[in-house]
């Protein structure tokens, strides 16, 4: 009940504020422990002091336990004249990890930064854009759990899990591509050794460094989705080099022997095997620029390209050999923008 009477209260002062430019996302975690992270000025959120600057842009966090108990404080690294956004969270159960991706804009280009809190300590890295200046566009990210089989120093079998985190985004630079970073959180004390991978090159292609001839809002919303419950990981991206929509299977080695160096299976652990399972022209019939979008892989492997208006939710499906035309969902009393989308995810998901 205490924990409901807060969540009111916090609801109470929520809708009473002046609207302002902080934002914030909040996260249950399996044990009942509520997080919340918000981004803004010291001023904007309160919390202007010793550590902060009024004008200062900085990101905070609190937790709430299922006791009362509360814990709070600054992102290290965070706080500075630069915008923070595109914050998002996740936890992972398996490593006791809360996780926190963000993106922040830096002149003229714009940095991820991913964010690891382990009991009381948090450890920040950069995932490393390319040369030039960079801007990264709709970071996503997919926790998933692959079954894993090693041997012990007795020869004796091993299974496990691994807890692994994968990101993936958009970046313009001198080049155009997607990029995909999987962080190990069963390995890592901090995620500073991060790889980088730029997508077109794991299916032999290579990134456009020409000027785009379709929308951005065709090629800038690469997706990741689970692949069933085994912890396979499906990814979508625009290939503006060949002008195809890839859709492939992201995997890493699980036989992986005794570990230790002496093992190059065990020394390959980390890299990915990547296969195209699908393929589509990149879509032209999607929604304007500046539309979110969400790209939803069927069991055939086909994609469905997913967004929403204030009237109805829209998208196309890929059947195998062409686009459809736009179809759409109506938005109103009785058809919710949450219903309307978990309608077309699931009948994209099981086609």
């Amino acid at each position: 009940m205490r924990l409901l009477r807060l969540a009111l209260v916090a609801l109470l002062v929520a809708v009473a504020r002046p609207a302002s430019a902080w934002v914030e996302t909040s996260l249950l975690a399996p044990d009942g422990m509520l997080y919340v992270v918000r981004a803004g000025t010291a001023k904007e959120l309160r919390i202007a002091g010793n550590y902060a600057r009024p004008e200062d842009n900085v990101i905070s966090w609190e937790s709430l336990a299922q006791d009362g108990g509360r814990r709070s404080g600054l992102i290290p690294g965070a706080s500075g004249s630069t915008l923070k956004s595109n914050l998002d969270l996740a936890y992972d159960e398996q490593s006791a990890s809360l996780i926190l991706l963000w993106k922040e804009e830096v002149s003229l280009l714009n940095v991820l930064h991913l964010g690891i809190l382990r009991g009381n300590q948090w450890t920040v890295s950069d995932l490393l854009p390319n040369l030039g200046f960079p801007r990264a566009y709709n970071p996503r990210m997919l926790l998933s759990h692959p079954s894993v089989h090693t041997l012990d120093s007795d020869g004796k079998d091993v299974w496990s899990t691994r807890s692994l985190l994968s990101v993936i985004w958009w970046e313009d630079s001198n080049v155009s591509q997607a990029r995909y970073a999987p962080i190990f959180l069963d390995e890592d004390s901090s995620a500073g050794n991060v790889q980088v991978y730029d997508l077109p090159a794991t299916v032999g292609s290579i990134a456009s460094s020409a000027a785009p001839t379709v929308p951005s809002s065709a090629y800038r919303y690469p997706s990741l989705q689970l692949e069933g419950p085994g912890g396979g990981i499906l990814a979508s991206f625009a290939d503006l080099q060949t002008g195809f929509e890839n859709i492939i299977r992201i995997g890493f080695p699980t036989d992986l022997g005794t570990p230790g160096p002496a093992n190059p299976t065990w020394l390959r652990r980390r890299v990915p095997i990547v296969g195209i399972v699908g393929r589509a022209p990149v879509v032209t019939s999607g929604p304007p620029d500046g539309i979110d979008l969400s790209t939803y892989i069927g069991s055939s492997y086909n994609p469905t390209v997913a967004w929403h208006d204030d009237k109805a939710v829209r998208y196309v499906r890929f059947d195998g050999k062409k686009w459809s035309d736009v179809n759409s969902i109506t938005l109103s009393d009785a058809m919710s923008l949450d219903k309307a989308t978990r309608l077309v995810q699931d009948m994209a998901t099981k086609n």
